[in-house]
């Protein structure tokens, strides 16, 4: 029986988010800047969604692949900088300091869930001509075995929580994570990798110490009708068939168009 306590990050249950728990950071949403930045969230979501919907069909060739790649770069960036603003004009109205800094990548070294189709297929574009893709690749097939390994090993109700937190014990850092801490991907990082904040200092981030109850984060939640169109473009997507996982869901991608790809 497995007997290792629960990663806070990895089941997000004591990670404060938004108001929802008196000892969490509180923001104003209803300030004007936050609203400017929500209603231009709103709009990059609904054009997302409206590309999507056009693909929900997997294209058959190679010229179809690149088609969707390139509708994806048209509204990916755009969508990411304006999901940033957003998170940054709520933190604004806050008195909350986050104490991530750049080179702090202990969150790095988790295994990456929730994580939409949309968001693999672009990520996927984005890295697949750089030298280093492939030995990206087999980094994330060992990740993915790992993780097969040790959720087999698991039981109970919190096995998927288990396997989690014994994967983090294992500080297997993100295949695109620099020797320098920074991510050699950062731009194209999917939402899962942008909404999490510490608020603790960076030594409670690292191994054990992440589920010590002096260790606080908290995540920045979307609006209802913003999150339902990101849903919505995801299940149009839904016939791609891909994991939610960052690493099963880029090998899958890798695996389905890969042979369509330029240099292959």
């Amino acid at each position: 029986m497995i007997t290792e306590p629960v990663s806070p990050i990895a089941t997000g249950l004591p990670v404060d988010s938004q108001k929802t728990r008196d000892e969490g950071p509180e923001f104003d949403f209803a300030h004007p800047e936050v609203a400017a930045r929500e209603a231009e969230l709103r709009e990059a979501a609904a054009g997302l969604k409206a590309v999507c919907e056009k693909w929900s069909d997997p294209p058959s060739d190679k010229e179809g692949w690149e088609r969707l790649r390139s509708d994806l770069e048209a509204v990916m960036p755009g969508f990411y900088a304006r999901y940033d603003g957003y998170v940054t004009s709520v933190l604004r109205t806050g008195k909350t300091v986050p104490a991530c800094t750049r080179g702090c990548s202990h969150c790095c070294s988790h295994y990456v869930e929730s994580v939409e189709p949309y968001e693999l297929l672009f990520l996927h574009g984005r890295l697949r001509g750089g030298p280093a893709y492939p030995s990206r690749v087999v980094a994330m097939h060992r990740r993915v075995a790992l993780f097969g390994s040790l959720r087999r090993e698991s039981d109970g109700e919190l096995a998927e929580d288990r396997a989690l937190y014994r994967y983090y014990l294992r500080n297997m850092p993100c295949p695109m994570l620099g020797a320098d801490g920074a991510c050699g991907a950062y731009a194209s990082r999917p939402m899962s990798c942008r909404m999490f904040f510490s608020m603790s200092k960076p030594d409670l981030c690292k191994g054990r110490a992440v589920i010590d109850p002096a260790n606080r984060n908290f995540l920045i939640e979307l609006p209802e009708d913003i999150e339902a169109d990101l849903a919505r473009a995801g299940s149009a997507l839904s016939g791609y068939g891909l994991s939610e996982s960052l690493f099963a869901g880029l090998v899958e991608v890798n695996g389905a168009f890969g042979q369509f790809d330029a240099g292959t």
